[in-house]
């Protein structure tokens, strides 16, 4: 008996005494079904509907007419398993595709899911197993070609579950509809699968929403949801698709946003039984599956997984729950994100990177100004390098205009000359970075403004776990960009005797730094030698002309040596003024520099003299000793030298003239300490081999650790060495070093 359900339903209008010949028929069939299931000889067969819309969504009275015979039937299905197959090419198919065709295509594709499966293998053992069900794969593939195995499976484990789908002719239907499109729009691709659908086509829109959803309002609800995130002028796949392809333009052959979209699409439908038990899950996706159903040659599991990723955070209606994804008509909260992006205003998004450079730039260094507004924002005579960090807005004026108002903010204060304008560098905003900048900020401000309206948004657990992803997506965004967004520094020069800008790039130079002063410090100690954190005494010296020589002086204020250090363009750059007060307090332990305070400094006739008593010389003082602005560094000789005292010993005693004889004879060695009485200072005196010196480096560390430098005399006998020699191996290294030395060179006599 074929087609009862449609005779009983007819029969149910015609009446037959008190009753009507459909329960009357429903009575026989009960009858009838009892007696034969008592028969060894006879069977009755007959067809039921499998979906309630094949019913004609008169499901009471399918479930009558299956529980009539459930006691005693024996269920058949006329096309199980894979059987489903054969018919789906017997019927789609004008002619079989030939075998090579297939496994040619099966081949390719389970190669590239066996790598990535291998590749997330946590063992030997998982690696195996993925290799065994390669093969296996690759012959189901084989077996479904031209269609992909994930694509008959989604309608025969979850369609299925439908009410209104037609396992075998509503799986055909849509097939057909589907293979003729994929022709028709000329789609590449191996096998047609989950994510080659076209739902770009209207004809292969209405199959799918005709097969899977019976409501006209869902319809339309989905409709909204292809619109905006699928098929729209503006839609956000397509946005996807666009930046994946400007970054990599062989990815133009798969729009990958498009194929792992429409693949989680075809799983929102219909839920999957578990294994054991009856409970079905909900629609939906794992990851995994998503990827293996999506990966084909030249589309790689890192790319999909990159993608899915963009897909999460900028789809409206697409849900994430930490396992699955699936579409819905409700919107996700990227959509209430969208709504709240709407209503920041700019000065909001500038105001919130402003600060955010200030927290970052605060917690290394107080040495920074942040987007300074005029000139008169920027501090001036100031004993430290600034580093000034010029707006977003910087970047959008004329090359003409940048320069204007950089040459500005480093000569001038308001309507004044700065005074230490060379202790400035104006850090330049890199306009490529900007826009991602300001996305980011924007974003973060958004997510911000839905939590605090959590409740009035009813938001779950779920939600809120996704806005928190949100949030570090967009945190780390910011900060990637902040990180490189300042990768110049204009510092000023003299150029013909008017002030000009000398621009130093990070370019292509390594630099090893990651936060965004450190990156800049980088760029200016060590790749480009501008900034100096450390001085040696005798440079100083040399730049600021202390000496015997002609020019040269024997003294010099320390305020003379700051504004000249801070207020010279294009003279030697410090950190700050403790480099200078480092290197005064070296010269002064190494007996080549006196500090005083001014007033106790004697001048007669331009001859500069201290007393010993007034004088620093031969310690290391404290920098806080050191007044750089009531102090001055005068040579040894300026000491009175009938008044040195407290000098410790082993100190040249210096004289305000040259000796008459000749040299004055070196100090005698100071006696050993009494008992009980500390060491102020220690000569050693060795003759040493190439071992024996390997042996006191230990000893030397730990006297230099102690004194805190300690000096070194060498002589060494017998060299027959030549002057190349002599350059290689001694004086270009101890140069290199930045180790000030003098050496004595006899030469061979004949």
């Amino acid at each position: 008996m074929d087609e009862v359900l449609s005779y009983v339903e007819k029969a149910l209008t015609m009446g037959v005494g008190e009753s009507n010949l459909g329960r009357q028929t429903l009575n026989f069939l009960q009858t009838l079904t009892t007696e034969i299931a008592g028969s060894s000889h006879a069977a009755v067969v007959y067809s039921l509907q499998a979906s309630s819309r094949e019913a004609f969504d008169n499901v009471g009275l399918l479930n009558i007419l299956d529980h009539l015979a459930a006691r005693l039937d024996a269920k058949r299905e006329p096309v199980v398993g894979d059987e489903i197959l054969e018919v789906l090419r017997k019927r789609l198919l004008a002619e079989m595709p030939a075998d090579s065709d297939a496994r040619q295509a099966a081949k390719a594709i389970s190669r590239v899911v066996s790598q990535w499966q291998t590749a997330e293998a946590l063992d030997a053992a998982s690696r195996r197993l993925a290799q065994d069900d390669e093969i296996k794969f690759a012959r189901r593939l084989e077996s479904a070609y031209p269609f992909h195995i994930d694509l008959i499976e989604i309608m025969k484990t979850r369609w299925a579950s439908l009410p209104n789908f037609q396992r075998t002719r509503g799986a055909l239907r849509f097939l057909a509809t589907v293979l003729y499109k994929c022709k028709k729009l000329n789609r590449h691709s191996p096998v047609v699968g989950p994510g080659d659908i076209p739902l770009d086509d209207a004809d292969v829109r209405n199959a799918f929403f005709s097969e899977v959803i019976a409501e006209a309002v869902q319809r339309d609800q989905y409709h909204s949801v292809l619109e905006h995130d699928f098929i729209g002028g503006n839609s956000r796949v397509k946005r996807i698709d666009t930046r994946l392809t400007k970054e990599n333009p062989a990815l133009s052959n798969f729009q990958p946003g498009m194929r792992l979209a429409t693949a989680i699409m075809m799983y929102s439908f219909g839920g999957v039984q578990r294994e054991q038990g009856r409970e079905t899950l909900p629609p939906g996706v794992s990851e995994k599956e998503l990827i293996e159903a999506s990966l084909v040659p030249g589309l790689d599991s890192i790319t999909a997984q990159s993608v899915l990723k963009r897909l999460r955070e900028e789809l409206l209606f697409l849900h994430y729950d930490g396992i699955r994804y699936c579409f819905k008509t409700q919107a996700n909260v990227n959509k209430l994100l969208e709504d709240e992006v709407e209503s920041v205003r700019p000065e909001e998004v500038r105001k919130h990177i402003e600060v955010t450079i200030g927290e970052r730039v605060g917690a290394v260094t107080n040495a920074a100004v942040i987007w300074p507004d005029k000139s008169e924002a920027i501090p001036d005579k100031e004993p430290r390098f600034l580093l000034v960090y010029l707006p977003l807005e910087f970047s959008e004026k004329s090359r003409a205009d940048q320069e204007k108002v950089a040459l500005n903010y480093l000569t001038n204060i308001g309507s004044e000359p700065r005074r230490y304008r060379n202790g400035i560098g104006l850090s330049i905003p890199d306009p490529k970075e900007m826009e991602g900048i300001r996305r980011a900020a924007r974003y973060l401000l958004a997510v911000d403004r839905v939590r605090k309206k959590q409740s009035s948004y009813k938001l779950g657990k779920d939600q809120m776990d996704q806005l928190k992803e949100r949030e570090s997506t967009e945190k780390a965004a910011l900060e990637a960009g902040l990180r490189i967004l300042y990768s110049s520094v204009w510092l000023l020069r003299v150029d013909g005797g008017k002030p000009a800008l000398e621009k130093l790039e990070v370019g292509g130079r390594p630099v090893k730094a990651q936060s965004i002063h450190e990156r800049l410090q980088e760029l200016l100690i060590d790749v480009h030698g501008k900034l100096f954190t450390t001085l040696r005494p005798a440079k100083l010296m040399s730049l600021m002309l202390v000496g015997k020589g002609a020019g040269e002086h024997c003294q010099v204020e320390t305020k003379v040596i700051l504004d000249t250090f801070f207020g010279t363009p294009g003279f030697l750059r410090l950190k700050d003024a403790d480099v200078l007060r480092d290197a005064i307090a070296q010269g002064i332990s190494e007996g080549v520099i006196v500090y005083a305070l001014k007033n106790r400094v004697r001048e007669d006739k331009g001859q500069y003299s201290v007393s010993g008593q007034d004088a620093v010389i031969g310690r290391r003082p404290g920098l806080d000793e050191i007044d750089l602005d009531s102090g001055i560094i005068m040579l040894p000789d300026c000491v009175l030298k009938d008044e040195l005292i407290g000098v410790p010993p082993g100190v040249p005693i210096p004289s305000s003239s040259p000796p008459p004889n000749g040299p004055e004879p070196e100090p005698p060695m100071p006696q050993p300490p009494r008992p009980g009485q500390s060491v102020k200072s220690l000569t050693l005196k060795m003759k040493l081999s190439k071992t024996m010196l390997f042996k006191t480096f230990n000893v030397l560390g730990l006297l230099a650790d102690k004194a805190g430098e300690i000096k070194l005399e060498v002589h060494g006998e017998n060299l027959d060495a030549d002057p190349t020699w002599l350059r290689n191996a001694i004086t270009e290294p101890l140069s290199e070093a930045g180790i000030d030395y003098k050496i004595e060179e006899e030469q061979e006599t004949t």
